[in-house]
């Protein structure tokens, strides 16, 4: 019983406490907080939360924060000592139709929410605007963190750009991010793809304003939450040899990569042209997205993942590689080229017209004989070669982590039965097929990617751009002896006195490597060449460089190879 009687008066002193709280507010505090409440509305702003720093793979930024003022109104806020006029001289916007906006909005069922009239003020003008503060009843700034792009590399398409939340994206968004309106979100590369890592946590404050919209600071009962900045996020990149990549490749289109066969890990990557970063540094106008995104340069493609391609000569390893594992050819079996092959009621050409003699395997290869593989895909099975193609990674997406990649075409029979009909399609289609022509498409990441495979030997990763994301392995089973064959045929594209991609030939070092020339109905023929740099006996730094209308892979790509592979042995940390 005298258990039950000490709960009871415990319950009674709670209730006493109580009353003397509310008897206190009411009586001795009232004035005050009727004061408060009569002058001044507690208004619920945003504290926005900067994005993680991207830094390259020695620490350096990459990617930062700057902030600008988004200016807004509160509609219900507004009275009619809204100076207009003077608004208008100081940031050009139309007095007629902002009022009109404003005074619509007032009568709506949004007119406590904040509206906001002009983005990405700098500080000068929200210095003036703030002076003029009475002139503007209801306007309120929202600092607004925007990236920063501080390091000289551009990289624009692999860190990619902000765009706007609106309200269809909120609905089909992840609802944990917690998106609204306003909001910026990762629309293209890294920042799209590591959005969930990047993206900081908002905070809150709740701050008094009286009937002119003039801040009183904050509101004491509440306290201020503070916005989380997201996580950093560090990249493969090496943005000293990104730089240099992209010095070399102004004026050009294309695309250029740069990876360590090994790992997987992308140090360089550019796809050309590009546009400026810093025009998508915050939330990018609608208006400029489009001119952009109509521009017939294409700069917003990003054509190192999304760009199909013919893969010219470049593809000619595949066969090779077939006619090695099925020991379809001989050192010894030969084809005499005179620069034509004829075949049913067709010509089908080699590029040296003059032909090159007799030639065997080891010759075709390095001299990029057309009329010698047309002979070879006749000793083939094009399902054997469709399999070993897509072994390669052909007719499929590499899984590099940024989004968009494209998975290209290695043409079947099911794909020429479809196309062409069941009898609309011949061994001539074929022999465009072996050369790297024709309906085969591959994207420029798929052909460093091969190669990545053959410096290896069939042990090397999937490409990426997360330096802590070691990438999923690849393995490929061939003969040692194919293996040994295809790196010493690359070696001789590039050390034979009559190799094709002699150009790419490096003091120092070693390189390997495999020209291409990609005919194109729209112009002049697109260049390719991809190889790899050998130093100590291990590869160690791969690439390819495909040079849009460039001509003979054998001329522009391998050029450019040589400076990169150049560059990189003396100043990359191989």
């Amino acid at each position: 019983m005298q258990k039950y009687r000490k709960v009871q008066i415990v319950i009674i002193g709670i209730f006493l406490i109580l009353y003397l709280r509310f008897f206190y507010f009411q009586i001795y505090e009232y004035q005050k907080y009727e004061t408060k409440a009569g002058n001044n509305s507690v208004r619920k702003i945003s504290l926005h939360a900067p994005r993680g720093i991207i830094y390259d793979r020695y620490g350096i930024p990459l990617v930062d924060n700057r902030q600008i003022y988004d200016l807004s109104v509160i509609p219900f806020d507004v009275t009619d000592q809204f100076n207009y006029s003077l608004l208008t001289s100081l940031t050009g916007l139309s007095p007629t139709e902002l009022k009109k906006d404003i005074l619509g909005r007032k009568k709506s069922f949004h007119r406590f929410r904040p509206h906001t009239i002009e983005r990405h003020i700098d500080f000068e003008l929200r210095s003036h605007l703030e002076e003029n503060k009475l002139d503007f009843p209801g306007t309120i700034f929202s600092e607004f963190p925007v990236r920063a792009y501080p390091n000289d590399a551009r990289l624009t398409h692999v860190l990619g750009y902000l765009r706007v939340v609106t309200d269809e994206y909120v609905v089909q968004s992840n609802k944990d991010l917690n998106y609204k309106s306003g909001d910026v979100f990762g629309f293209s590369g890294i920042e799209k793809m590591y959005e969930s890592l990047l993206r900081g946590k908002d905070g809150t404050e709740f701050r008094l304003v009286d009937i002119y919209g003039i801040d009183h600071g904050l509101y004491e009962d509440s306290p201020v939450i503070q916005p989380i900045t997201g996580n950093e996020l560090q990249l493969t990149i090496d943005s000293k040899l990104q730089s240099r990549v992209e010095d070399l490749f102004v004026g050009k289109k294309g695309a250029v990569i740069c990876m360590l066969p090994k790992s997987g890990e992308i140090v360089a990557y550019l796809s050309a042209p590009d546009y400026d970063l810093n025009s998508f540094a915050g939330p990018v106008p609608v208006d400029l997205w489009e001119v952009w995104n109509t521009n017939p340069e294409k700069p917003l493609l990003n054509r190192g993942i999304q760009g199909l391609y013919p893969p010219g000569s470049t593809f000619k390893l595949i066969a090779a590689a077939l006619a090695k594992e099925k020991n379809s050819v001989s050192k010894n079996w030969t084809v005499n080229c005179n620069g034509v092959y004829h075949f049913g009621d067709r010509d089908f050409h080699c590029w040296n017209t003059a032909g090159h003699g007799e030639i065997n395997l080891d010759k075709a290869i390095y001299q990029s004989c057309n009329v010698y593989f047309y002979r070879l895909m006749q000793k083939l099975s094009l399902s054997d070669w469709k399999e070993l193609a897509e072994k390669f990674g052909f007719g499929s997406i590499t899984g590099v982590d940024i989004y968009g990649e494209k998975a290209g075409n290695v043409p079947g029979k099911s794909y020429l039965n479809k196309k062409y009909g069941r009898y609309g399609w011949a061994a001539g289609n074929l022999l465009t097929f072996i050369i790297g022509q024709g309906d085969i498409l591959v994207t420029p990441i798929q052909v460093v990617q091969m190669m990545n495979i053959i410096a290896t030997r069939g042990n090397t990763r999937s490409p990426h751009f997360n330096l802590d994301d070691t990438s999923e392995k690849m393995t490929l089973s061939l003969k040692s002896s194919t293996w040994d064959y295809l790196q010493n045929a690359i070696w001789e594209v590039v050390n034979h006195e009559n190799g094709t991609g002699k150009a790419a030939r490096i003091n120092g070092a070693t390189v390997h490597g495999k020209t291409g020339t990609a005919q194109n109905p729209h112009g002049e023929d697109h260049s390719w060449f991809a190889g790899y740099l050998v130093k100590d006996g291990r590869p160690v730094l791969s690439l390819v460089v495909l040079v849009e209308h460039g001509g003979k892979g054998s001329v522009e790509a391998a050029l450019i190879s040589h400076k990169i592979f150049n560059y990189a042995q003396k100043n990359f940390s191989l």
